[in-house]
């Protein structure tokens, strides 16, 4: 810790919005906000270095203090590097568009036979089944005219009604090297401090 006190995190970063964002005047999003409040609380400076998630984590051993972008907690990657505990929980659930005939009416009723729409990249499609709706891919969820799975936050983002069918959850974390026990110490305290992020999530959510 003490050469990184006045000196240079060097963090390492993937986009993945609401968490990370590339813009043309550099980095934004939850994570960023996260660690640029991190490095001023230790009046240091930030190198920011953005890679892929494999990429940076092998450069955790030996070129990176700090990798994040919004990951969730995982056996691989606990197997690569230390992770801190989980700083913000994303519960998935079923949503419903507030115009559909059922938003007020059944919007908790069984989902025998529905249609859901998912992205592509999702960690639901078992739990959707298991509730004998249909998931159906769809490129543009946030278009979704009906019923549509995400994180709870994602729906209100995007003024969809949440339901109390809720399908799984993660645990977002971030990536440091193992051994580094001071500096995991301080963010640990750092992310334990904070107590809006669910705002902060619908509010950068809403505005990409």
């Amino acid at each position: 810790m003490s050469d990184i006190e006045g000196g240079t995190l060097f963090i390492g970063i993937t986009e993945n919005p609401p968490w990370v964002i590339a813009t043309a005047a550099g980095p934004k999003g939850v994570d960023i906000g996260l660690l640029s409040q991190f490095a001023n609380s230790l009046d240091a400076s930030i190198e920011w270095h953005w890679g892929s998630e494999n990429e940076l984590l092998k450069a955790l051993n030996h070129q990176l203090d700090i990798v994040a972008g919004g990951f969730t907690h995982n056996t691989r990657l606990t197997q690569l590097a230390a992770t801190t505990r989980p700083y913000f929980t994303s519960h998935h659930v079923i949503g419903i568009a507030p115009h559909h005939p059922s938003a007020h009416a059944a919007g908790d009723a069984a989902l025998e036979g529905q249609d859901i729409a998912v992205a592509r990249l999702n960690s639901v499609t078992q739990s959707i089944r298991a509730l004998g709706a249909t998931p159906v891919i769809t490129e543009r969820v946030h278009d979704a005219p009906g019923w549509v799975a995400g994180p709870q936050w994602w729906l209100e983002a995007h003024g969809f009604r949440p339901t109390a069918h809720r399908l799984t959850s993660e645990h977002h974390v971030m990536a440091l090297p193992k051994g580094e026990n001071a500096l995991m110490l301080a963010l640990q305290r750092h992310l334990n401090a904070q107590s809006s992020l669910y705002e902060q999530l619908k509010r950068v959510e809403a505005a990409e």
